[in-house]
């Protein structure tokens, strides 16, 4: 019997994944925003670093299919090894609550990356412990109360630093406390060894050969890659766009986490309910594309004024489109992956969103010097497009298949 055919496994993978989702909540503040404003206006820290710290998420990422290997290798239920990364996480946010930029920075790197390198684990996770038909929607709840939690707890952080910017150390050690949680809950979900692969080698690198043997796979990823990076650039530029005096903005520290975190966080709440109900009974091709046309209008919409009413329509509907595109990141895999392939086929996929992650913003920081950051963004927004366009082959044949089959 399948794990998700047990109620009560459901049931407590399900209570568990909520309880994950409030320390989650706590450091996605941190990590999509308050880090960078911290290394601007306390370190006053140079454009390059600022980068790394924005790529942390993606040193992580890159990391997952070696993290993924070993998991394998090790023949542990899946999440003692994510527990691992949670403890090796709270020493990084320790270490970057020491007032040097050099121990900030590295510290930051370490601790966001600790939280991304254990997506393609979890993501087997729920394919074990959920129903298929109701993936989409148990992990919408998850996701919804993260978010949840981002909104309060980056409100009350963007407020905090506002009133007491000396005291930006116990912020950070507030995400410490939260990785530490997360040690303890991850070894709560109900979870098993990674599957042996017949004809596979227990090597470090065992499924890039995937890349040349399914053709969706591959589309997919070129389709990822192009949203991604246009995304990814132009994420920490919100922060500079905000709170830099030459772009005519100079938001207060608060205003910057109500219109980076705190909108995004509320309307991603109340959209995800909505996208979980589209991954579970809709087209996937389709679905993505509708994302990435939201993704561009919030391009739009944001970085073309400086009047807030532009800036709160711009959050507004990156909060829809993040709803639908944090979703289908997390579980694309488990409507294309073969039995047992899961995690090889997510630790590709966060690989590729690794290697934009590092890149994107350090590109974004690295030609704005360059050219104006409106230019930046209608690269960015061009690149939204591009990536529709190369999904929409495959939405029409998916669409012919399903009107044949029904």
């Amino acid at each position: 019997m399948a794990a998700s055919d047990d109620p009560r496994v459901v049931r407590r993978a399900q209570i568990v994944d909520l309880a994950r989702s409030v320390p989650l909540g706590v450091l996605l503040p941190l990590e999509s925003s308050l880090l960078i404003t911290i290394a601007l206006k306390h370190f006053d820290a140079p454009g390059l670093v600022k980068g790394l710290i924005a790529a942390a998420n993606g040193v992580g990422l890159l990391a997952t299919p070696f993290i993924t290997s070993m998991a394998r290798r090790w023949q542990r239920p899946v999440m003692v090894p994510v527990a691992v990364l949670s403890a090796i996480g709270t020493l990084g946010f320790l270490a970057a609550m020491v007032d040097a930029l050099p121990m900030y920075a590295i510290g930051s790197i370490v601790g966001i990356a600790m939280v991304n390198g254990m997506f393609p684990l979890v993501t087997v996770c729920y394919e074990r412990n959920f129903p298929p038909h109701e993936l989409g929607r148990r992990v919408g709840w998850g996701m919804s109360l993260k978010v949840l939690v981002s909104a309060v707890v980056g409100l009350g952080m963007g407020a905090y630093l506002s009133r007491h910017p000396e005291h930006w150390w116990a912020v950070i050690g507030l995400g410490a406390l939260a990785s530490l949680a997360l040690v303890v809950l991850n070894l709560q979900v109900p979870s098993e060894p990674l599957p042996k692969v017949p004809g596979v080698q227990s090597s470090w690198l065992p499924h890039f050969h995937l890349l040349g043997e399914d053709r969706r796979l591959k589309l997919t990823l070129t389709a990822w890659m192009l949203m991604g990076f246009g995304n990814l650039m132009l994420l920490p530029l919100r922060v500079e766009y905000l709170a830099n005096p030459k772009y005519g903005i100079e938001a207060t520290t608060a205003a910057i986490a109500v219109i980076t975190v705190v909108v995004p966080s509320i309307v991603r709440l109340v959209s995800m309910p909505v996208f979980g109900y589209i991954f579970d009974r809709m087209s996937f091709f389709a679905s993505r594309i509708l994302v990435n046309v939201l993704f561009a209008i919030y391009v739009a919409a944001f970085f073309t004024g400086t009047t807030m009413t532009g800036l709160l329509i711009g959050a507004v509907v990156l909060g829809i489109g993040s709803a639908g595109g944090d979703l289908m990141w997390n579980l694309w895999v488990t409507k294309f992956a073969p039995a047992g392939r899961t995690a090889d086929y997510m630790g590709l996929h966060t690989f590729f969103t690794g290697i934009r992650a590092v890149l994107a913003p350090v590109v974004g920081f690295a030609i704005l010097g360059r050219v104006s950051l409106s230019t930046v963004a209608v690269i960015a927004a061009m690149l939204m497009v591009a990536s529709a366009l190369v999904l929409v082959p495959e939405a029409r044949a998916e669409r012919a298949r399903m009107a044949a089959a029904g």
